[in-house]
Order: structure tokens, then sequence, then C-alpha cells
């Protein structure tokens, strides 16, 4: 059962805020030169456009929805949709010309990369699952007519991941003390000891069959 909790405790909860400023504190290091912000879901291309979300080159990084499956031991597990979005115009770099479409596939090929990288997608987090392979990281073009002419281009990375074990478990206390025995025949039992008050509910996940 749910207690009540103030807006405070609510805040302190949402576990949200500190992924998403993890992705963007990790990618503003591995693009340096461009800069990366936080976005507080899909894109407005029309503020794209105004550049009231990021400046070219920039990222802006949010999500899109986010999916919970509850667990047996009564958990749950939250997968977040989320996106990349990229801004580019063509900018002269080491005094040399580079139109946008070439700037903008560059730097979605690295956050591909970015994004296949175990490692780096866990954004020094606990509890992250790596990118899901279904649907797979992706990267898409993004075009508008209106801003065609003023040589800016847009392109979206997007993934998806899993936090992990949210939430109170049915049993959560320590875990019961088992006492394995073997029969004639070879086979394993076990009992558990669980003290007093446990709920029928929670022994039964812990029956061990023969």
């Amino acid at each position: 059962m749910m207690e009540p909790a103030t807006l405070a405790q609510i805040l302190a909860a949402d576990p949200l805020e500190a992924w998403q400023a993890a992705i963007v504190a990790r990618l503003d290091a591995l693009f340096p030169g461009v800069t990366v912000k936080a976005h507080p879901g899909k894109i407005d291309i029309s503020q794209m456009i105004a550049k009231t979300i990021v400046p070219a080159p920039g990222i802006a990084v949010g999500w899109s929805r986010v999916r919970s499956i509850e667990l047996i031991n009564g958990m749950v597990d939250l997968t977040v949709d989320w996106a990349a979005y990229i801004v580019v115009e063509a900018k002269a770099i080491e005094n040399r010309a580079v139109d946008r479409d070439r700037l903008g596939w560059a730097l979605g090929y690295r956050m591909m990369m970015i994004l296949a990288d175990r490692e780096e997608t866990t954004w020094s987090l606990n509890k992250i699952t790596p990118p899901a392979e279904q649907p797979a990281p992706q990267l898409v073009p993004l075009y508008t007519v209106a801003d065609e002419g003023r040589g800016v281009g847009y392109l979206a990375a997007t993934w998806s991941q899993t936090l992990v074990a949210q939430g109170a478990g049915l049993y959560d206390a320590p875990a019961p003390m088992l006492t394995v025995t073997i029969d004639d025949d070879g086979r394993a039992s076990a009992e558990a000891d669980f003290g007093d008050n446990v709920p029928i509910e929670v022994r039964d996940l812990w029956e061990v069959d023969p």
C-alpha cells in the first residue's frame, strides 16, 4: 500500500531527473565544442528553428515515454524512451568549411557509437540496463520546409533503457533462513524460516520445490 508523500518527498524520489542530468553531463564531456542541454519532452520543431532549445551545433536530450513492468516481487521496472535531438548548421572547422549535412551525420554517427558502448550507457548510474535491442537505437533526419533555406539541419537519435527494481518489494526484510536437505534419491528440498508476521503471499514466493 502506498503512503502519503509531500511534494518535496515526491521530487526527491524521482529518478528521471538525475538520469537525464547524467546523460547530459556525459554527452557534454564526449562532445567538446557542442552545446548539450536537457529538454523536458518531445521537441517542437518550431522552437528548434527559433533556436530556443539549443544553438547549433547542439544536442537536446529528453524523454518521450515511460512504461512500467510490475515484477513478481512487487517492484517495478521502468523503461524510458530517450531522444537526443541534434541541431547543426554549416560551420568552419580548422579553416575548412563543413556543410550542414556532413556535420549532422558525423555527430549522429558518434552518438550511435556511444549508444553501442555498454560502459558509457550506464551513465555512471546503478540499475540501468544497456539500450534495448528491440527497438534498437536509431538515427533519423528531421525536416522542416520553413527552415530549409536557413541552412539548419536536425537529426534525432532515439533509444530505450530500463531502470530496474524500483519501489518497495513485498518482502523488504532480510532473506529467510533456508534449511536444505537431501533425500535418499538425491533430491534437494528446502524449508524457509521467516520468523513471525510474514504475509502468506511472501512465503509463497520463497517456496522451493524438490
